[in-house]
């Protein structure tokens, strides 16, 4: 926080948050977790000075569990900012499942604009038309539109522990979203301040997609992983998650029952 209070007003041009969702996770076996009060306080703060360095024409997306982010819209952002958003990552889990409750399987970006002048760019995010035949759409096109605007809400798997972009961060963003929320509101050169650099995966983007950043990172490891990865250009074999046997054998067995239930779908639909 102490960083953050020292830059300069209106300096960036996208402030991208993951914080610690004070629920217990330790990283690198030390825990931050704090009262619920106290926390709601700290990321009041942070949320504050994150908006007080951001342009006029910038936008701010935190990423967190919904209780937290609702906390902090209703008792600050709602009132600090132009207009606050709240979209929908969607994954599966295997983890929070309880007979008491539906399964939580999600979490809120709150997408923050400073001011009605932010900038956002359709074209660096659009996707692809469900019915580019329709004559209304064939028009779109032909006026030079790439696509539709992303829904409000995105599916995008869980940094699991056997994916390729996987360290030993306790906490991963996938790739694929933080590059989706930086391209939709910034250009190459623009700068993107990273509040926490965890495992180095979105300062990794920014570098791939051209933009400039601000980060920081406390814990010695991950700062030292962050500069080995900028300076390899990839995640060295001595920062990846090691896996124990058991591990991989239960991988390896939800992989099979995963199989077994296609095949046994698919049967099914093929008797009716």
């Amino acid at each position: 926080m102490g960083l953050l209070r020292e830059l300069p007003d209106k300096s960036v041009d996208m402030v991208y948050g993951d914080p610690d969702y004070n629920v217990g996770i330790k990283y690198n076996n030390i825990s931050y977790t704090k009262t619920f009060d106290e926390y709601i306080e700290w990321y009041i703060e942070m949320a504050e000075q994150s908006l007080r360095v951001l342009k006029d024409t910038g936008n701010m997306f935190l990423i967190n569990y919904p209780k937290q982010n609702a906390y902090l819209r209703v008792k600050y952002l709602d009132k600090a900012c132009y207009e606050v958003s709240d979209y929908v990552w969607l994954y599966n889990t295997n983890v929070g499942h309880s007979p008491k409750r539906f399964t939580t399987a999600h979490r809120s970006i709150l997408h923050c604009r400073k001011t009605k002048d932010n900038h956002f760019y359709k074209d660096n995010v659009a996707l692809p038309y469900k019915n580019p035949t329709d004559k209304r759409i064939l028009g779109n096109i032909a006026n030079g539109s790439k696509g539709r605007m992303p829904y409000d809400w995105f599916y995008f798997d869980l940094v699991k522990n056997v994916s390729k972009e996987k360290t030993f961060h306790s906490c991963q963003i996938p790739q694929n979203l933080s590059e989706m929320l930086i391209k939709s509101c910034t250009m190459p050169r623009d700068i993107v301040l990273i509040l926490f650099g965890g495992s180095g995966s979105e300062i990794e983007v920014c570098n791939i997609l051209n933009r400039q950043y601000i980060s920081a990172e406390i814990d010695e490891k991950y700062h030292k992983m962050i500069m080995d990865r900028l300076k390899k250009g990839h995640i060295e074999e001595k920062y990846k998650l090691r896996l124990k046997s058991y591990e991989l054998d239960n991988i390896e067995a939800q992989l099979f029952l995963l199989e077994k239930q296609k095949e046994y779908l698919s049967s099914n639909r093929t008797v009716k």
